[in-house]
C-alpha cells in the first residue's frame, strides 16, 4: 500500500508540474524556472538537518458549482523529544454553513485533550493508539525513504512527461536568496500523459468507493458530542457528488517557496476539475490550498492546562472497535 501511495504521489506531482504556464511573476530566461523546480526535487530536504520541532500552518477550500462547500484553516506546533512527540494545534472550519473551532493537545502518551471552542467544552481523549497518540516511530522509520532526493531515472521520467512545457515554468529570485517557483496550465495545455494518469486515478477511486464499507456502528457515539452534531442534515454526499464520467482538469496552478538550500518553505495550489456524476449531471469543482513550515527546531508546543475546567472523558477505543 505504501508503494502504491508513493506511485500515486509521484503521479500527482508530475501532473502538477506538467500543466502550468507562467503566472504573474517576473519573467526569467527560458528553462530557468524548470531547472529551479528540479533543483527542489533533487535536493535532500532532510540533508544535514534533524527536524526536531516545527510550526506548520495551512488553509484549504472547496467550491462546487460556484458555491463554497468547505473552508478550513489552522496551525500545529510539533516537537519530538526522545520517543515522544508533543503537539498542539488550533483549527477552524466551515462545512456547508456549519462552523466549528477547536484545539488539540497531546504530550506523546495514550491520551490527548480536545477543546471545542465553538461550544466551550473540554474533553480528555483516552486509550489512543500509537498512530494518534503522538508516537513518532513511523515518521522516524520512513524518514530516509520519504525525504530522499529525486534520482536520475525519476528525473528522466519527469523531463519526458513535462515535454514542451519546460519553458512555461517561472522563478523569482529574492534578496535573501530564497525563490518562488510558479507553474500554471489550462485545460488545453494538459499533456496527454497526464490526462491518462487522471483517467487511471479516477477509475481506481471509483473502485475504492465501491468496495468501501459503511461507517462502523461504533462511530454512532460521536453524534452525542456537540462538536460533531448537525453534519448529517447537511447531506455531505449530495453536496460533494462523485465525478464518475468525463473527469477533466480545467485549470491547475502551483507555487513553491524555497530557501537558499532549496528546502521547501511554503506551497500554494489550485486545482479545478469538471465531470459528470452518476446521473449524468455536470459539476465543476475547485480546490485551493496553501501551507507553510516555520520555526524549524525553534518551536515549543503549548501544554493544556486543566485547572478550573470541567472535562468530559472520551474513550477512543469505543469508537475504533478496539475495546
Amino acid at each position: 500500500m505504501k508503494k502504491k501511495s508513493k506511485v500515486l504521489m509521484i503521479g500527482a506531482s508530475v501532473a502538477a508540474v506538467s500543466m502550468f504556464t507562467v503566472t504573474a511573476f517576473a519573467s526569467t530566461p527560458a528553462m530557468d524556472g524548470y531547472r529551479a523546480f528540479k533543483e527542489v526535487l533533487k535536493a535532500d530536504q532532510m540533508s544535514e538537518q534533524t527536524l526536531e520541532s516545527a510550526t506548520v500552518n495551512g488553509n484549504f477550500a472547496v467550491t462546487l458549482n460556484g458555491e463554497t462547500v468547505l473552508e478550513a484553516d489552522g496551525w500545529a506546533k510539533i516537537k519530538e523529544t526522545g520517543d515522544n512527540q508533543s503537539v498542539n494545534s488550533d483549527f477552524d472550519f466551515t462545512l456547508m454553513g456549519i462552523e466549528r473551532s477547536g484545539s488539540m493537545y497531546s504530550s506523546g502518551d495514550d491520551k490527548a485533550y480536545l477543546v471545542d471552542r465553538t461550544h466551550d467544552l473540554h474533553y480528555q481523549v483516552i486509550n489512543l493508539d500509537d498512530e494518534h497518540a503522538g508516537k513518532p516511530s513511523e515518521w522516524k522509520d520512513e524518514e530516509n525513504s520519504d525525504h530522499r532526493p529525486m534520482n536520475k531515472a525519476e528525473e528522466a521520467l519527469l523531463d519526458f512527461m513535462v515535454g514542451d512545457l519546460k519553458d512555461n515554468f517561472s522563478v523569482v529570485n529574492h534578496a535573501d536568496n530564497s525563490k518562488t517557483i510558479s507553474v500554471d496550465v489550462s485545460k488545453e495545455e494538459v499533456p496527454l500523459a497526464v490526462r491518462l494518469l487522471m483517467d487511471v486515478a479516477s477509475a481506481d477511486d471509483r473502485k475504492e468507493h465501491s468496495n468501501a464499507s459503511e461507517v462502523p456502528t461504533e462511530w454512532e457515539g460521536l453524534k452525542e458530542i456537540p462538536f460533531f452534531q448537525g453534519f448529517e442534515a447537511a447531506e455531505l454526499g449530495e453536496q460533494l457528488p462523485e465525478l464518475t464520467e468525463e473527469a477533466t482538469i480545467e485549470h491547475l496552478r502551483l507555487q513553491l517557496t524555497v530557501d537558499t538550500d532549496n528546502r521547501l518553505q511554503g506551497v500554494q495550489g489550485e486545482l479545478e476539475v469538471s465531470g459528470k456524476d452518476e446521473a449524468g449531471v455536470i459539476h465543476r469543482m475547485k480546490m485551493e490550498g496553501a501551507g507553510g513550515i516555520s520555526g524549524i527546531n525553534a518551536t515549543t508546543p503549548d501544554v493544556y492546562n486543566p485547572d478550573g475546567k470541567s472535562i468530559e472523558i472520551i474513550d477512543a477505543a469505543a469508537f475504533e472497535g478496539r475495546s
